[in-house]
């Protein structure tokens, strides 16, 4: 009886040691030393998309050593450690199952590589970023001889030297990724990796497209777009945006149907298809690039118009199919909104009764800084240019009597040679058709009306209208006859 007792708390003592065990390793802990730093605070932060939320401030236990500790596990990802006051940092690795480890680094020497203790997979990262680095600078040295080697010979040898180097950084990258292949790290490593382009035939042209194409369609062969992890590294977000801004044609039919690919391998309702569906939303609502509108314009219909983005306030998505809904007459190569106008004397006058290789559509109004700043730019541009065969169609914003200003600023300023107009009594809706709550705000139209440009400002027309001369859109300077 006593050994079976015995026995029972052996059993019992061991049981208590694994779930001790288990509590001490709940949650994280991520302990940071960092030699020769001299600052009390650290900021601990992850990577996240192509932005780094700071999760918190770090106290110093003692002089360079900090911990990060709760009992949540953390989502894995790549961290940082951020010193101050320079925000230079040591980066981390950290997955579902390496959560307790320290990491030490020298603030004197951050180039130096990092290291890791009780980590599983940071040393792997580590080793494998170092060697690549080592390959690649080889690579880059032989490259360079090989610009500058003249004998034959010899070029022959560093070309086969540089085969073999690349051949070495594969084999040695799917021996890093085979060490640990289900781990974050090695999702990492494989955003490196291409798939072997094949051999074609033909003219010189059709291999180089044929190529192309191929590095297209097998981008993301070695990359799980699906894996929630990778949204915690900016090496994911990198990589789609380089495929989608850079390497795909950058035509609207052909980036609309690339973000199409991209976000259906995402898996529509996943953690990464929500958060690059709203950053290729945003991306793409607020692009510099004239014309890509219509790619903010295709995503909402497409996705957040179908119901695909249930996370959406309803207050804000009616909002944003609101904004499209005005946006999308104005996308180029859409026919110009009709608007009836009206000249001084009251004649009216539409858009479209103005016959002209090309219009220069200008809404305007005499007080705003913005639109006198530009005066000075269309002045010099229609003395330029007003012998093309273009016209300017001008409409002041002003309604009612104040409608009068309009008339006297054309009058001061010697505008008397465009077609200037305006809506008294609003009912062409011309401010909210062309979106000119904010002026000036100028289109260039074709001979159909179709918009051909808009959203640039005056000081560039004369970097564009060489353009519209060399397509034969207009004729050059001086060659129309002004009695005609």
């Amino acid at each position: 009886m006593l050994e079976k007792i015995k026995k029972s708390l052996v059993g019992l003592f061991f049981m208590l040691l694994v779930c001790a065990s288990g509590v001490a390793q709940s949650g994280h802990k991520i302990e940071i030393n960092i030699a020769n730093y001299s600052s009390s605070e650290l900021i601990f932060a992850h990577e996240f998309l192509n932005r780094y939320p700071v999760l918190d401030t770090l106290r110093a236990i003692s002089p360079g050593k900090f911990i990060h500790t709760t009992d949540k596990v953390l989502d894995a990802g790549v961290y940082m450690a951020v010193l101050l006051p320079e925000n230079e940092f040591v980066s981390f690795v950290v997955d579902v199952d390496d959560q307790h480890f320290t990491v030490e680094a020298d603030a004197s020497n951050l180039y130096q590589p990092t290291k890791f203790t009780d980590s599983k997979y940071n040393s792997i990262y580590i080793d494998y970023v170092q060697f690549s680095n080592n390959q690649v600078n080889a690579l880059n040295a032989i490259n360079e001889r090989l610009r500058e080697e003249a004998d034959p010979t010899t070029g022959t040898k560093l070309r086969s030297q540089f085969t073999s180097k690349l051949k070495e950084l594969s084999t040695q990258r799917d021996a890093f990724i085979a060490k640990a292949p289900n781990s974050l790290v090695a999702q990492l490593i494989r955003m490196e990796l291409e798939t072997p382009v094949p051999s074609y035939e033909g003219t010189e042209e059709e291999i180089i497209n044929r190529k192309y194409a191929f590095r297209i369609d097998h981008y993301f062969d070695h990359i799980d777009l699906t894996d929630e992890r990778l949204l915690n590294s900016e090496a994911l977000f990198n990589k789609v945006f380089f495929y989608l801004e850079q390497l795909v044609p950058q035509t609207i039919p052909s980036i609309n149907g690339h973000i199409d690919q991209v976000l259906q391998m995402m898996k529509p309702g996943g953690k990464n298809f929500k958060f690059f569906l709203d950053h290729i939303m945003l991306e793409y609502a607020s692009s510099d690039f004239i014309g890509m509108d219509a790619v903010y314009v295709h995503v909402v219909e497409e996705y957040y118009g179908k119901g695909k983005a249930p996370w959406v306030k309803e207050e804000d998505l009616e909002e944003m199919i609101e904004d499209v809904r005005m946006r999308k007459p104005l996308l180029l190569g859409n026919s110009a909104p009709k608007i009836d106008m009206e000249l001084q004397d009251g004649t009216p006058i539409s858009l479209y009764d103005v016959e002209a290789p090309v219009t220069l559509l200008y809404l305007w109004q005499p007080n705003c800084s913005h639109c006198k700043a530009s005066m000075p730019y269309m002045k010099s541009f229609w003395d330029k240019y007003k012998g093309t065969g273009l016209k300017i169609f001008a409409g002041c914003t002003k309604v009612g009597e104040k409608t009068a200003d309009c008339w006297k600023y054309i009058e001061e300023n010697g505008l008397s040679e465009w077609i200037n107009t305006v809506d008294t009594d609003l009912s062409s809706r011309f401010v909210q058709k062309y979106m000119a709550e904010k002026t000036p705000k100028l289109f260039l139209l074709d001979a159909e009306k179709n918009i051909i440009l808009k959203d640039f400002n005056a000081d560039q027309l004369e970097e564009i209208l060489p353009a519209l001369i060399e397509t034969d859109r207009l004729s050059m300077p001086g060659t129309i006859d002004k009695s005609e």
